[in-house]
């Protein structure tokens, strides 16, 4: 999809902005485009399909949410869906200050590193102090509906049962791919865990991908988190996994630095770490439906990645001790 830059400048003057420089962004989904005025910089997100207008919607609400509560996010500017001055619904944000953590981690030094996973716990705790009713997902902040993942099904009063879902919808990107033999020994693995979280848990708003490309940091602070765009709410621990294997993995000392934060704020519920391999496997599978989807674009060497992350699940079917290192 092309957009005329005299379209785009129609819509900066219209919010009294002078244009000064359009650039096009390659991203997986979305048509995102960068924009210097002469007030600072800009992101226009193009919706181009109802999918992603939805998107559209929910993020227009939810940074207001969450800036509120005094977490690091870009502000909104405009969410348009009339169609008058492009055919398409747009959103656009406030650029973050400072650079992607995984572009400026190796620059911290022992006590910094520690003192920057504490923060880090803070905000993480911040965002899943915003609680509701039910889980699935919610495109206003206040009510919440089916959970677009597992084709729009739900809400749900109780975790259990949606996650349940999710984990089959996951495993159902197996068919087909050289991982559909595992499908029913995981089901059953599941099936036979799932009292770990049969018990009363709070539905929170969860990121749920909160890898180095979405945190930003400038002065060594937090200067922002970005791409909500998958945020639902569920069980705080299913973000906890995947922020520890996307971060610090086995490294106690951060480990400890970012959960003193995090419990500062909110309490971890009881029996946490028995839950870890649980939620372990249940990221694990994301990560290999983006190697079924993706291939290349998302591993290098997809054949090693596919044997290391088979001999992973093996160890955790037969309950043998596993490392927490996987990014997925």
């Amino acid at each position: 999809m092309e957009i005329n830059d005299t379209k785009v400048k129609k819509i900066f003057n219209n919010l009294n902005l002078k244009v000064k420089e359009i650039i096009k962004i390659n991203t997986y989904s979305n048509f995102l485009i960068k924009v210097k005025t002469d007030s600072g910089n800009y992101f226009l997100k193009v919706f181009t399909n109802q999918k992603e207008n939805k998107i559209g919607h929910k993020l227009s609400y939810l940074y207001p949410l969450l800036s509120k509560k005094n977490i690091p996010v870009p502000d909104v500017l405009k969410y348009d869906n009339s169609l008058q001055v492009l055919s398409h619904p747009y959103l656009i944000i406030t650029e973050v200050k400072g650079k992607m953590l995984g572009e400026s981690i190796d620059r911290f030094k022992g006590q910094d590193l520690k003192e920057f996973y504490y923060e880090f716990g803070k905000v993480v705790a911040k965002i899943h102090s915003i609680t509701f009713q039910e889980f699935g997902e919610t495109y206003d902040g206040k009510i919440v509906k089916g959970f677009s993942e597992i084709g729009d099904k739900g809400p749900y009063k109780n975790w259990k049962e949606m996650h349940s879902e999710i984990i089959n919808s996951r495993l159902d990107i197996f068919r087909g791919s050289s991982f559909e033999d595992l499908i029913n020994p995981i089901k059953e693995w599941f099936e036979n865990a799932s009292n770990l979280i049969d018990y009363d848990i709070t539905p929170r708003l969860l990121h749920i991908d909160l890898n180095q490309k979405n945190i930003f940091i400038k002065d060594n602070k937090i200067s922002g988190i970005i791409d909500f765009d998958d945020a639902f709410i569920g069980h705080n621990e299913e973000e906890l996994m995947r922020t520890e294997s996307a971060n610090f993995s086995n490294n106690d000392v951060l480990r400890h630095a970012f959960f003193k934060g995090y419990t500062e704020v909110i309490s971890l519920d009881e029996g946490y770490e028995k839950r870890r391999t649980f939620y372990y496997l249940s990221r694990l599978l994301v990560h290999i439906d983006c190697i079924i989807k993706y291939g290349e674009d998302y591993i290098s060497d997809i054949e090693k990645e596919k044997k290391s992350i088979k001999e992973e699940i093996m160890k955790i079917l037969k309950g043998k001790s596993i490392n927490f290192d996987k990014n997925g």
